[in-house]
């Protein structure tokens, strides 16, 4: 009898009974039914939002070849100005507390940096550097896992030992250390958020492989593998079409959850100097910058703190939400 026919009476269709708990409309579902998931995809589509925003805006002459000057959209919109414009003498005044303030301006809604610049400016386009770092780190680690792990736990044998044996003492190297060393050797001591990248990517290899390894260990004894290689297909096929689309789910929570933890990383990669550089507007760099302000002006350091807050916040909670709908242990 086919699965989702009714079992008495002698009816056909679909049983009232028996439906589909698997598949990305279930698990869609369980996403729209978790509040804390619904919440934290809420703010993960605010961030993104934002960032795509800037970035198209920090990128409008180059993407339309010099058709539209670049940050057209912000010079639209008093309250914005270019994040990494100074001033020139006389038009901008540093240290400007915010707007609720009794000196506060309203021009100046989260007050203005040590060089007079918008604070608030900054702390949108610091967005676009922040969940763009963590987006791409998380992606290297993603692809690089994913191609080692399921190569060592398809084969097996001697490729199995080599590959993992190379991940294992990756992993054994404290991340930060091995980050730093990663940056300052590549980039001839002159440290960018380019390299800060992927030294982070780098150290996430080793846990995606080790996740996607455990899981083709499991896959490749079911009965579809044996028969795709019993009809002739080869290998790199069935890795492709069958072995790493099986062993996605587990995988993609995680790469959710890390991508908060990258984020936070990076963030303190730019505070000790190993990442976004000045004049760009990083959250972790902000942070830098503003500690040596903290008896002046305290708000330098508060408003890029609560913006990591949020935005690891977010993406924390739709990766709990989303590994409560691929669980199948959890699914009812």
């Amino acid at each position: 009898m086919a699965i989702g026919e009714s079992q008495g009476g002698g009816e056909s269709g679909p049983s009232k009974e028996v439906e589909a708990k698997f598949g990305w409309r279930h698990t869609i579902t369980k996403v729209k039914d978790d509040t804390t998931a619904r919440w934290g995809l809420y703010v993960v589509g605010f961030v993104l939002l934002i960032s795509l925003y800037t970035l198209i805006d920090s990128n409008l002459s180059r993407l339309t070849l010099g058709a539209i000057s670049d940050f057209t959209f912000a010079e639209a919109l008093p309250i914005f100005d270019h994040p990494e414009r100074i001033p020139p003498p006389g038009e901008g005044e540093g240290h400007l507390p915010p707007a609720f303030h009794a000196d506060g301006s309203m021009s100046y809604p989260l007050g203005t940096d040590p060089n007079g610049r918008d604070y608030f400016t900054r702390i949108v386009y610091g967005a676009q550097v922040s969940v763009s770092v963590g987006i791409v780190s998380t992606l290297i680690g993603f692809v690089g896992g994913t191609v080692i792990g399921s190569v060592a736990g398809f084969y097996g044998g001697k490729i199995d030992d080599l590959l993992m044996r190379v991940v294992e003492t990756v992993y054994a190297i404290p991340p930060l250390i091995l980050i730093i060393v990663f940056t300052v050797f590549v980039s001839g001591g002159s440290p960018d958020i380019t390299y800060a990248i992927l030294g982070v990517g780098i150290t996430f290899i080793p846990v995606f492989a080790r996740i996607i390894r455990s899981e083709v260990l499991s896959i490749r004894e079911m009965d579809y593998i044996e028969a795709a290689r019993a009809s002739g297909v080869k290998n790199r096929n069935i890795i492709l079409r069958h072995v790493i689309p099986n062993s996605f789910a587990p995988v993609l929570v995680y790469a959710t959850l890390q991508i908060g933890v990258t984020i936070l990383i990076v963030a303190g990669l730019s505070f000790l100097g190993y990442g976004a550089q000045p004049p760009t507007p990083d959250w972790g760099e902000m942070l830098n910058v503003s500690h040596g302000y903290m008896h002046s002006n305290v708000w330098l350091s508060v408003w890029p703190g609560i913006a990591i807050l949020i935005t690891i916040m977010g993406f924390n909670l739709f990766g709990d939400g989303l590994q409560d709908a691929l669980d199948p242990r959890l699914k009812n």
